[in-house]
């Protein structure tokens, strides 16, 4: 094994450098008032103890996406969509896609794109005499399918 097999710091992301892009009703636009976003797959599993065997047995059955995140309130296109939803009944077609690329780390870019991205929250108004910060707000959200448009490298050090 060759001394330089460690994770070395310029390798790992810094979770500002990145991007994020939401396409909505077919609409594509840089997802700009992010602030922090993540999302996950959670596992559905099943445990069963079967004749014979005295330990719960575990099968992964389903997965289910989510995800959380801040955002600036200064775009009013997901209350519109609200209002349309609201006078239709059609909710919108919505699209995440994000990019994560450090160009100091040798492990390249991740994008990855959420379908069917369904947030919990809708701004509407905000206001606070007792802070001069930038409005934000908080949303989960689920997503239905998850596709990985590019992946990560192994570290140079490590190919």
């Amino acid at each position: 094994m060759s001394e330089n097999n460690y994770l070395k710091l310029p390798d790992t992301l810094v979770s500002t450098e990145g991007s994020a892009y939401i396409t909505i009703n077919g609409q594509n636009r840089p997802m700009f008032e992010v602030s922090s976003l993540n999302a996950q797959i959670e596992a559905g599993v099943q445990g069963k103890r079967l004749l014979g065997h005295r330990m719960t047995q575990h099968k992964q059955i389903s997965g289910e996406g989510t995800g959380s995140g801040t955002f600036y309130f200064m775009n009013s296109q997901m209350l519109a969509e609200f209002n349309s939803y609201k006078k239709n009944g059609i909710p919108p077609s919505i699209t995440l896609q994000i990019i994560n690329e450090d160009p100091q780390s040798t492990v390249g870019r991740q994008n990855v794109a959420l379908y069917n991205v369904i947030f919990a929250n809708v701004p509407v108004a905000s206001l606070d005499d007792g802070s001069e910060d930038p409005i934000t707000f908080d949303s989960d959200f689920t997503f239905d399918d998850v596709e990985l448009l590019e992946k990560f490298q192994l570290p140079e050090n490590y190919r």
